[in-house]
Formats: C-alpha cells, sequence, structure tokens
C-alpha cells in the first residue's frame, strides 16, 4: 500500500514501578527528529540528576527508518533493546521512549533486569494518547449557501476533518478539508452529485493528517 498509515504518540506520558526498591520511570515523548530526541533526553536528565541510568530508545519516521537504543550503563541488551522491543510491539514511531531508574541497592540480574524495562517502557506507551496519521487529499471546497448544508452534512457524515473555513468574508463558503486518499475519490463524487448550484472542488495538495488512533 503507498503512503500507509502509522501510528504515532501524541503527549508526554510518566508511569513509574518500584522493584526491589529500584524506582523505574517510562516516559515518552512525541518526537519528529533526532535533534527534538536530543532535546528531550537533556531535559529528562536536567529533572532527574541523582538517578542511576535513564536509558532510552526511539523510532522515527513514516517509514520507521530511524532507530536507536542505549543501555546508559545497564549490562549489554538490558535496558535500550527491551525498550525498543516495547516500541516495536505498539506499532508506534515519532516516539522517544525513556526508563529512568533510581538505583535502590538491590542488583535484579539481567534477566529481570530486561523483562522490567520492557515493562516499563510498554506502560508508560499504553498510557500515552495516540494518533493515527493518515495520508490525504487536502481540497478547497467552494460551494454555494443553498448547498453549503449539504456539504457540511457530508464531511459529518464521513468525520473528515476541516482545516480552514470562511463562510462570511467571499460570495460562496470556502473550506478546506482533508479527505483520505482512499476515500477521496468516491467522496468527491458523491459531493459533485448531490450540489445543485454551481462549485469548485480544487485540490491543493496531499500531506499526512492526524486521526483519532481507532480511526478505519
Amino acid at each position: 500500500m503507498e503512503n500507509p498509515p502509522y501510528t504515532v504518540v501524541s503527549d508526554v506520558s510518566m508511569v513509574e514501578t518500584t522493584v526491589n526498591k529500584s524506582r523505574f520511570i517510562g516516559v515518552t515523548f512525541p518526537v519528529e527528529n533526532v535533534e527534538q530526541v536530543k532535546e528531550a533526553l537533556g531535559s529528562l536528565k536536567k529533572s532527574n540528576k541523582d538517578a542511576k541510568h535513564i536509558a532510552y530508545a526511539y523510532l522515527i519516521g513514516s517509514d520507521y527508518a530511524i532507530a536507536r537504543n542505549n543501555d546508559d550503563g545497564e549490562p549489554a541488551g538490558s535496558a535500550g533493546a527491551p525498550i525498543y522491543q516495547a516500541i516495536k510491539d505498539k506499532r508506534v514511531t515519532n516516539v522517544l521512549v525513556a526508563v529512568v531508574r533510581y538505583f535502590g541497592g538491590i542488583e535484579l540480574g539481567k534477566s529481570k533486569l530486561t523483562r522490567v524495562y520492557n515493562a516499563a517502557a510498554a506502560n508508560a506507551l499504553a498510557n500515552a494518547r495516540k494518533n493515527k496519521m493518515v495520508y490525504c487529499n487536502i481540497y478547497k471546497i467552494c460551494v454555494s449557501y443553498s448547498d453549503y448544508a449539504v456539504f457540511g452534512k457530508i464531511q459529518q457524515q464521513n468525520n473528515f476533518p476541516v482545516l480552514e473555513r470562511d463562510i462570511a468574508t467571499q460570495s460562496m463558503p470556502i473550506t478546506l478539508c482533508a479527505i483520505p486518499a482512499d476515500k477521496a475519490d468516491k467522496a468527491i463524487e458523491e459531493m459533485r452529485v448531490k450540489f445543485k448550484d454551481t462549485s469548485q472542488i480544487i485540490k491543493v495538495r496531499s500531506e499526512y493528517y492526524k486521526f483519532a488512533e481507532d480511526y478505519q
């Protein structure tokens, strides 16, 4: 499928657990590039100066092309890799997940440590708000006032996002609307059939647009 949808984390989420007196704080950050990853990690380290470790992993891009993980001093493969696995399991991208560890004095062993880091990351991801990014055609739609209610009904029935609306300063109301590309032809044809007066439907561009996570 060309330009398939993908899911992103849309807010910062934090979940804390305690295991054998060590505190593990899983934190998610929405990120779109490596520079934002560095900024988020810098802020996290500044606010957790007494933490023993801040392991992390990130995945960026609609094609999942940019990825990295870091154990931050934990045994090799026991922290960064299980955090990254949690991201893959949730099938999200454009996300940084960090797990802050305040050491409680009891060694956990690599096997248990791996499970704890994975669970901390998974819990933070589960708690985070998510959105589905859907490839859309953006249309400029100009209709007569008599057809405006018809357009509004079609838009509401299909739940197409309205990006801009101008009904006061033009001879005909103008709406900028995002329609998922795989549904665009059918939707535009429906509009043309139902509009009674002169209308203009102009494709402006195509781009990804943010929908609810459960969008089908």
